[in-house]
């Protein structure tokens, strides 16, 4: 759609503008035109000063000129004289165009019979009031009576000055010949006029739909320069007419100025340039815009004379430099540089030999004078044409890159589903794999509990056991040691043998007695698992405490406090059962006298209790096992004992937040090293 509408501005554009009724050939000599060759001469007025009688009173000054003639950029004011005097069948009424719209001032001098002139002005200083022509050139009305004006041989002097090139091109007609000539120009103008409009709007609405930077820089050169063009040719002449002085010349040249920066940018843009000359791109970019800055500046302060030489010399550089750059990036196939250096190649040439002439360089000529106007509209129809292709294969690239998303969204969306579906099973899979796992994990907290359940029944029926075994077994040991006592009362009449006999009697008893209170005592303190009680107590106290409980044999323990805490903080009655269990298996499986170490030191944030007896040693395969509840060594012998102390006293140690070590190499006796928190574990 856009495309098609495009094509359809364009044709419209093209087909619009032509002129009904306009010939389309180009204007020269022709029927109603009155030749002036031989007829003009001219004098330069550098001051500016000069009266038309002054210059009337020296016709030696005057030099024979044609009437075309370019002067270039000068601050002089002309003076021509037209001598009509030898020109055969002058109709009455005669219109002299000055084919030069931006004349700033034009006076034409007519000579009146009783002496001095009537004065007649037009150009772009002239008040709109006083401008009676809406065309495009001044013109003046010159009535003659049988070849005469007031009665003398018609000889006319017509004064010019511009701050613009001065380039003249002097016509004298009848005035149905002007018109039609007007007429024909205008036409032709018109329609490049209406050529360049259009394809400003055709890029406009590309640039609105692509965004492009190159496109954007394009209707920034284009628009200025379609309105210096419409400016110099005269065109807006016939519409409106600026009355402020210099405004006009100023809008012209601040117009080109801001065309030649704003081409710079969009021939680097469009050529992109700076990938392939980075520093001279640049370099030249900021040159363009420094001096059209500086240039309208200039123009804004009136100097219109001479900034525009400079601005134009400097367009002259800045073509030679693009169209080299162009042709060095067509060499190498970049892309739009065919097309950059056919539409201005065209424009170019055309501008350049304007420039040329203007700067007084080649004399006028009408192909050089209009040939760039050709110029431009073939320039801007080839970059209009060259933006709508460009603008269409945009479109299919978009179109592709839509079809090539769409096909990566099905792609993408079935993929997604695909992995929807996987995922989904596997959640279901998960899911059906947890609540098994829950399953599992209930049931498996009802067999704990189930087993808790067993065990605590378990142990309170072997609690009951114990109490009766220990009262059954109390009852006859009583009888036994009672019945032993009774014996040694009577030793006298027993012999030694018997004496013997009955204190192996009373020993047995009192050992069986001995541990069946030691084992109803480890069985009732693992039963009651009371809350732990923590206190703070002077250490030397507490050993003193523990080798009290063991006397007579406490000359036996050899203590060492001199790197202990002076106080600590646990469960002292349990620590208390600790330390008496692990002295007392240390001199029971000591040797008799042997001696035990007691050492408390302080470690790296706890404390250490050591006990080391003289023993057999344990050996390394039953170290795992001697902290397990009624295991006993093979090195135990016959010393007496069930198992629970070691048990007892794991099991108290890890209550306290402790471990428990040992050491212990057979025939070198062994070591339990205890390691308690210097800070006491929270009760529970």
């Amino acid at each position: 759609m856009p495309s098609a509408l495009l094509r359809f501005l364009m044709l419209f554009c093209l087909l619009a503008t032509l002129p009904g009724g306009a010939s389309l050939a180009a204007p020269g000599e022709r029927a109603g035109q009155i030749p002036l060759d031989g007829h003009i001469e001219i004098l330069r007025d550098p001051t500016g000063q000069l009266s038309v009688e002054e210059v009337a009173r020296q016709p030696a000054a005057l030099r024979p000129t044609s009437p075309t003639f370019n002067l270039g950029y000068i601050p002089d004011a002309v003076w021509l004289r037209l001598r009509l005097d030898g020109i055969e069948e002058l109709p009455r009424l005669l219109l002299l165009e000055v084919d030069f719209p931006l004349v700033d001032d034009a006076r034409l001098y007519l000579p009146l019979a009783e002496g001095g002139f009537r004065e007649l002005r037009r150009g772009e200083n002239v008040p709109a009031d006083e401008y009676p022509y809406r065309l495009r050139n001044p013109v003046f009305q010159i009535e003659l009576e049988d070849g005469l004006l007031d009665g003398a041989p018609p000889t006319l002097y017509l004064r010019l000055a511009s701050r613009n090139s001065l380039a003249v091109h002097l016509r004298l007609w009848e005035p149905l010949a002007l018109l039609d000539s007007s007429s024909t120009i205008s036409g032709l103008l018109g329609t490049f006029v209406g050529i360049a409009l259009a394809l400003c709007l055709a890029a406009s609405f590309v640039w609105y739909y692509t965004r492009n930077p190159a496109i954007g820089w394009y209707l920034a050169y284009a628009l200025p320069s379609a309105y210096s063009v419409i400016h110099s040719l005269g065109l807006s002449t016939p519409f409106f007419r600026v009355d402020l002085a210099d405004t006009g010349d100023a809008l012209l040249g601040i117009s080109i100025a801001l065309s030649l920066a704003a081409g710079a940018s969009f021939g680097v843009r469009l050529l992109n340039m700076r990938n392939y000359f980075p520093n001279a791109a640049r370099i030249y970019e900021y040159s363009s815009w420094t001096a059209a800055a500086l240039g309208c500046i200039g123009f804004a302060l009136g100097e219109f004379g001479r900034v525009m030489p400079v601005i134009q010399a400097g367009a002259v550089l800045s073509i030679t430099f693009m169209l080299s750059a162009a042709v060095r990036l067509a060499v190498r196939r970049v892309p739009m540089a065919g097309l950059y250096l056919f539409a201005f190649a065209i424009l170019y040439g055309a501008i350049y030999g304007r420039l040329l002439m203007n700067l007084g360089l080649l004399p006028s000529h009408p192909l050089l004078e209009h040939g760039y106007i050709v110029g431009a509209a073939i320039h801007l129809l080839l970059l209009s044409i060259g933006f709508a292709k460009r603008f269409h294969d945009l479109q299919v690239e978009h179109r592709e890159a839509q079809r090539a998303a769409l096909e990566a969204a099905l792609s993408a969306e079935a993929t997604l589903e695909r992995r929807v579906r996987v995922r989904t099973r596997e959640l279901n899979e998960e899911i059906a794999h947890r609540l098994a796992t829950e399953q599992a994990l209930r049931e498996s907290k009802n067999r704990v509990e189930t087993a808790l359940q067993v065990e605590r029944q378990a142990r309170e029926e072997q609690h009951e056991f114990l109490m009766m075994v220990s009262h059954e077994f109390r009852t006859p040991l009583a009888i036994i040691d009672a019945s032993s006592y009774m014996l040694r009362g009577t030793q006298a009449n027993l012999s030694p043998d018997n004496l013997r006999r009955v204190d192996k009697i009373q020993a047995a008893s009192d050992r069986m007695a001995d541990l069946i209170e030691r084992f109803l005592s480890n069985e009732r303190i693992l039963m009651e698992e009371r809350e732990l009680q923590p206190s703070t107590f002077p250490v030397d106290r507490f050993v003193a405490d523990s080798l009290d409980a063991i006397d007579p044999q406490r000359e036996r323990v050899e203590v060492e406090l001199a790197g202990a805490p002076e106080t600590l903080t646990s469960d002292r009655s349990y620590l208390r059962i600790v330390v008496d269990n692990l002295v007392t298996n240390a001199l029971k499986y000591s040797p008799a006298g042997a001696k035990v170490g007691l050492r408390i030191a302080n470690g790296d944030s706890t404390v250490e209790i050591s006990v080391t007896d003289a023993g057999p040693g344990i050996p390394e395969a039953e170290q795992a096992n001697v902290f397990l509840k009624f295991v006993r060594g093979r090195n135990a012998g016959g010393t007496a004992g069930a198992g629970l102390g070691l048990y007892l006293v794991k099991r108290i140690v890890g209550r306290l937040g402790g471990s428990i070590t040992l050491e212990s190499q057979p025939g070198a006796g062994t070591t339990f090293t205890l390691r308690l928190p210097l800070a006491a574990p929270a009760a529970h």
